[in-house]
């Protein structure tokens, strides 16, 4: 909503309020302020009359005129065509800057036009910085003010004036007009408001002579007629400017004024052509009549031998008020803003967006205010004729009744305030307070313009919008809530957590089909399900089965990518598989071909993945984990038979990780790769329980032993951290060697992390433990110290 403080000044006095705070009250009571911006005339413009019109001698498209401009008459050469003797124009005299020129900034300096002396400019509104409004230059009248020659321009309250543009929510329908917003500054200011009255027309013939209006059916909007005889008109400046600021300036003059006093009064206002026997079929004298009724939609419209408008969407056939003198129907109507919003929404319908974006949010139901605004206007600014009395049809609606206490005002706003304030402040928004025979109980009627308002609730919010949130004391909100544990959403939480550590470190989520082929899941070795449990209807014969593990449907993606140029690839995939009797599992797999590192500095040649640095990427996936040596294999045949392992958490086997068997590699056509499949089960999120940790400096040990190859070092850790010795915190493999002389023993490198809770370990301590495990491994693997 675009509004001028000279626009609100007609409706409420604000010469004693600095429009920066008028702008912030505004915001605060939720109109908020987007912009506002000062409109100011360049200097030494002032106001002219041309007094004579000559063609340029040598330029067709030039004229030389007079300008009186009081103190002097001065030749200015001109170039608009609707230039014109007896105008009153803006005249910008020598040494005036228009920072709006059409080249720029732009000086006036006396100038010669083709032999003729040019002593000033006559301006048009752009060159003056203010909205378009015609081609040519701006024609002034009295609608600004008295014109007095020489006068400056920028004396007039219209060219010294501030645009403001607020953001209305949907609900303020009331305040997509001047009045609406100076509603609610009276009510900020505590100011009084004026209106629009209606004015003696002075005529003895009444509208009924000409103008008759009937229903049909039952109605529920409210309209009103006027009839006005229009002799001469023309746009004042006043509403031209104003209605440029607005970005709703049209080319009709009739049209101009109605658009005008909607924008003032929030009225729905809408004129028809007596004369145009497009609208209305009559001879010459004779009765014109309109009924109200609805049509084959429901929408509630106009008709005369045919449908010319419908009420609050628009006219349905074009109007055309260009041949004077001319009588015209003026109509101001309201309908419902729920029912023409369903209505709407039900049929897709010709409407005019401007005017139903009005209705569907309420106008203002006053049609009085609306009518005397524009019967004001055509009565100073044209030559009419105004019919006296009017046609009208009334709804009596019953207004909204709110009961409540003040004590419950008071509570929804959060703080014990004043009854009697409360009731100031709704009665300064113009609603009615009806008191019972309890003082603490009221009724309170909304504004017949507030649609808005059907609760207490709306009411209080009301209240303190005006009152100032700033004004209620914050106070801790004291809730209690039941935990609600949803496992669902906790499962799809850390899936989607673990889903995101994987893309951090470069993974791509792949997806595939639950299904797949039964006999390539033979071929690779897996399981599947029992033939009576198989898809009795599968889609297409290679999707026959369902999935037992993902691993075969993202080596074939692999492949595929593979065979498409993309030779390094990282992809992880979270999914449900199926045993054989068909009960389903949530896993999630990673896979990784190719390099692991591109061939670029520092890595000229690339950097190869190797099967320890893939359980490295793995666990920043999933977390820690243990590895043991895997069963064997059976018909399993992606898995290398020598590099893969079973993957341990918690003590439990989760699933499995390995590089891929060189054979079905080769077969396939792909790179070096690796893989792992884990039970999504076991990586669900615990709570973290924090112990307490050590004080004490940690102290390490590394010993070297000479042990049986076979004996898996997941069997040594295990043995020695059963047997619970003191401060013997954590045991790490180092390094593994093995020599060609000893084929059956190798050099097995561990360290010893070492720590007590309560002191500082002294040497002997130290040693203490030493001897203990390696008593342990003497006894039970048969190990020795290497010296």
């Amino acid at each position: 909503m675009i509004v001028t403080s000279h626009l609100l000044s007609k409706f409420i006095n604000l010469s004693n309020i600095d429009i920066h705070k008028l702008c912030d009250d505004l915001s605060n009571i939720g109109l908020e302020v987007e912009s506002c911006q000062k409109i100011t005339l360049p200097q030494r413009i002032v106001v002219g009359k041309i007094i004579a019109k000559t063609p340029h001698p040598d330029a067709d498209k030039l004229n030389v005129c007079q300008v009186d401009v009081g103190d002097e008459v001065l030749e200015i050469v001109c170039g608009a065509k609707n230039v014109a003797k007896d105008q009153y124009v803006p005249v910008a005299l020598i040494g005036a800057i228009l920072p709006h020129g059409k080249g720029g900034e732009l000086e006036i300096k006396k100038t010669n036009l083709r032999g003729v002396e040019s002593c000033g400019m006559i301006c048009s509104s752009t060159e003056l910085g203010l909205p378009k409004i015609n081609d040519g230059i701006m024609v002034l009248d009295e609608s600004i003010g008295k014109l007095e020659l020489g006068a400056p321009l920028g004396a007039f309250p219209i060219f010294n004036t501030h645009v403001i543009e607020i953001s209305l929510t949907p609900n303020r329908g009331d305040c997509l007009c001047i009045l609406g917003i100076a509603r609610e500054i009276s009510c900020i200011y505590d100011l009084p408001i004026s209106n629009y009255k209606e004015i003696d027309s002075g005529v003895a013939l009444g509208v009924g002579r000409i103008l008759q209006v009937f229903t049909e059916g039952k109605i529920k909007s409210s309209l009103l007629y006027k009839v006005i005889e229009v002799k001469q008109i023309q746009t004042p400046l006043e509403i031209q400017l104003s209605l440029g600021f607005a970005g709703t300036l049209k080319e009709d003059p009739i049209q101009n004024l109605i658009e005008f006093s909607t924008h003032m009064t929030g009225v729905i206002l809408n004129a028809y052509s007596v004369d145009n026997p497009e609208i209305i079929s009559r001879t010459k004298g004779s009765e014109i009549s309109l009924t109200i009724k609805k049509d084959e939609n429901g929408f509630e419209s106009v008709f005369t031998d045919k449908k010319i408008s419908i009420i609050g969407v628009g006219n349905q056939i074009d109007q055309d008020f260009n041949l004077f003198p001319k009588t015209i129907i003026i109509e101001a109507s309201y309908t419902d803003p729920v029912g023409i919003s369903k209505l709407l929404h039900q049929h897709a319908i010709k409407e005019n967006k401007s005017l139903t974006y009005r209705t569907t949010r309420g106008s203002n139901p006053q049609l009085e205010i609306g009518i005397n605004c524009l019967c004001n206007i055509f009565s100073d600014f044209t030559k009419c004729l105004i019919y006296s009395g009017s046609q009208e049809i009334k709804q009596n609606t019953e207004d909204t009744l709110i009961n409540t206490t003040f004590g419950a005002i008071a509570a929804i706003v959060g703080k014990s305030i004043e009854k009697e304030e409360i009731a100031q402040i709704l009665k300064s928004l113009n609603f009615t307070i009806k008191a019972t025979c309890d003082d603490n109980f009221f009724a309170i009627i909304p504004p017949s313009y507030r649609h808005d308002i059907k609760t207490k609730q709306d009411a209080a919010e009301e209240f303190l919008r005006i009152y100032g949130i700033e004004n209620i004391p914050a106070i801790p909100h004291h809730c209690k809530e039941k935990p609600n544990v949803n496992p669902g959403y906790s499962a799809y939480k850390n899936q989607r957590n673990i889903a995101s550590r994987a893309l951090g470190l470069g993974f791509v989520e792949t997806i595939h089909y639950l299904f797949y082929q039964k006999q390539k899941l033979i071929n690779l070795g897996y399981p599947v399900l029992k033939d009576e449990l198989d898809l009795k209807n599968p889609i297409t014969s290679e999707l026959d089965t369902l999935r037992t593990s993902l691993i075969p449907a993202m080596l074939d993606s692999i492949e595929r990518n593979k065979n498409l140029g993309y030779k390094n690839m990282k992809i992880f995939e979270i999914g449900s598989v199926y045993d054989a009797n068909r009960s389903e599992k949530s896993k999630i797999a990673l896979m990784v071909s190719g390099l692991k590192e591109s061939e670029i500095y520092p890595y000229p040649k690339g950097l190869q993945w190797d099967f320890y640095s893939f359980a490295g990427v793995v666990s920043n996936v999933i977390g820690n984990f243990e590895l043991e040596a895997l069963e064997p294999l059976g018909l399993n045949k992606t898995l290398h038979p020598f590099v893969s392992a079973s993957v341990r958490i918690g003590g439990q086997k989760v699933g499995i990780i390995g590089k891929l068997n060189p054979i079905l590699q080769k077969e396939m056509g792909i790179d070096e790769s690796f893989f792992c499949e884990i039970d999504l089960d076991a990586l669900n999120q615990n709570h973290i329980i924090a112990k307490e940790f050590s004080k004490y400096p940690q102290s390490l040990r590394d010993i070297t032993l000479l042990i049986d190859k076979t004996i898996p070092f997941a069997s040594i850790k295990n043995e020695i951290l059963k047997a619970n010795i003191p401060h013997l915190k954590a045991i790490y493999a180092i390094d593994i060697y093995q020599d060609d002389l000893n084929h059956d023993q190798i050099a097995l490198s561990i360290r010893l992390c070492i720590q007590s809770m309560q002191n500082t370990l002294k040497e002997e301590d130290l040693q203490l433990v030493v001897s203990e495990v390696l008593e342990i491994l003497k006894t039970h693997f048969v190990a020795t110290l290497k010296e």
